[in-house]
């Protein structure tokens, strides 16, 4: 063991309990055996231990097999083995994925299903070294814009209790904003990754599809097109470092996935200095907040030297309409039936109102018409992309929404959420890497953020300007 630099390293990290750490830094530590991986699996499990009861973002806690795998993760660093850039960091998984042995309830409908191997999920944690602290909690089905079901409970937002935590990876969210866990895993087919990272005030990211692989041993069919090409995995942390971390770990490649890219997290060229801004979307109403917000991010970006210029969307709006075309049409045939025989009052109510506020394909051709207009839309927005490399706009057109907004009616549905929602049923559409990117707290307890997409699988890019929107923003977080 070197001390001289384990000396050096201890001076770099922290003072703080470890629980409050990046992801980075605990690495860091780890790795140069500054902390081990069970000192930083104990102050996790300390914390969980003490605002879980109230925040309930944690619905599965793994507390025996997390020790184990971080003294594993000591030996392995003990014999100079590093597995990975995160290598003996605790992290979570969404309950609506396999861990071998472990319940995957999807959100409470399965209660009784025990996973007879590990997701593509699992297996790349686990073989980056890192410590599965638990599961994270979702709504039924995993449908909603909230992260509640009758087997577990509702999870609470960590600044403001009357908010809606995100779904469907509010779990995760929550437990990464309060300190239950260094980088949460989610996935995103309506904004279910970028949606909760806005509401609890962290960063979110949805990669391209095909950049992280996908697959459930308990689920060994094959994939329709919108499970396949809307539904992306992804990491949510603290820090945009840390979703780089993230994104590394979670991106090797995997046999059982297809449509796995083995596209590379970085490129050559130089770093961009254009951006686009939106603070206007057709169909849409942006509250006066949001719109301030997104104006004052784009002044920090200006003051360190981007050109930022504002511009349209074209048919943005109808991107988002024809992501309802193809998924909503697609879900009700595949799990319509479930929500309707297995689902409670409140996930049926919020499904009525979502197919209501953007219904589905009601045959074939339209169906059809409706993954074509996709093709096309894309290719508006290839160019688009060649010109402004990154495109900031909102998340939402809304602040978080209140608990239960979702169950005011179809009309409040339509009318409301729907809309507000446009900027991420769009971009799931569209398929581009897109984040959520905190930018600070309205009135002390209302996070704010702002959203940004970039081309095919140059993520990298977008990581570049919410690491230098983080820096100016210096976004608190949720510990006390």
């Amino acid at each position: 063991m070197n001390f001289n630099r384990e000396k050096e390293i201890q001076k770099t990290l922290p003072t703080s309990p470890i629980w409050q750490w990046s992801a980075t830094d605990v690495a860091l530590g780890i790795r140069h055996q500054a902390i081990s991986s069970t000192e930083a699996t104990l102050s996790v499990l300390d914390r969980i231990e003490k605002i879980n009861p109230k925040l309930n973002a944690i619905i599965n806690l793994m507390k025996e097999k997390a020790l184990k795998q971080a003294k594993q993760a000591d030996d392995l660093i003990a014999q100079g083995i590093i597995l990975s850039p995160l290598h003996g960091v605790p992290v979570t998984i969404k309950d609506n994925v396999d861990v071998k042995g472990e319940r995957n309830t999807n959100g409470g409908i399965f209660k009784e299903r025990i996973c007879q191997g590990d997701s593509t999920i699992a297996t790349n944690f686990n073989a980056a070294g890192c410590v599965t602290i638990g599961m994270t909690n979702l709504p039924e089905f995993a449908i909603r814009w909230f992260s509640e079901n009758p087997l577990f409970g509702r999870t609470l937002n960590p600044w403001d209790d009357s908010l809606t935590p995100g779904g469907s990876s509010g779990g995760a969210a929550a437990a990464v904003g309060s300190g239950m866990c260094f980088i949460g895993h989610g996935n995103d087919i309506g904004g279910s990754i970028r949606y909760p990272a806005y509401a609890c005030g962290v960063v979110g990211l949805r990669p391209t599809w095909g950049r992280i692989p996908q697959f459930d041993p308990s689920s060994p069919g094959g994939r329709t097109f919108a499970s396949e090409f809307f539904s992306i995995e992804g990491p949510l942390a603290r820090n945009v470092q840390d979703i780089r971390l993230g994104l590394e770990v979670l991106s090797k490649g995997s046999l059982y996935d297809q449509v796995w890219v083995p596209a590379p997290l970085t490129y050559d060229d130089c770093r961009i200095k254009r951006v686009a801004l939106v603070t206007q979307i057709d169909g849409m109403e942006i509250q006066p907040s949001i719109k301030e917000n997104l104006i004052k991010t784009a002044k920090w970006l200006q003051e360190d030297g981007y050109i930022v210029e504002e511009i349209k969307l074209p048919d943005f709006n109808i991107a988002a309409e024809v992501w309802g075309k193809i998924l909503i049409a697609e879900k009700t045939t595949m799990i319509g039936h479930y929500i309707d025989d297995y689902g409670s009052k409140d996930v049926q109510q919020a499904w009525k109102g979502m197919v209501y506020g953007a219904p589905g394909a009601k045959d074939m051709r339209e169906y059809m018409l409706g993954i074509a207009k996709r093709d096309e839309l894309r290719r508006i927005y290839n160019e688009i992309l060649d010109v402004y490399p990154v495109i900031m706009l909102p998340v939402s057109g809304k602040e978080p929404f209140k608990h239960g907004d979702d169950l005011r009616g179809d009309d409040y549905f339509k009318e409301v959420i729907m809309p507000a929602q446009i900027p991420l049923l769009a971009l799931v559409c569209l398929n581009y890497p897109s984040m959520s990117v905190p930018t600070g707290l309205k009135d002390g307890h209302i996070p704010q953020g702002v959203q940004l997409f970039a081309s095919d699988y140059r993520a990298d890019l977008c990581l570049q300007v919410a690491e230098d929107i983080e820096r100016h923003a210096k976004m608190p977080f949720k510990f006390d």
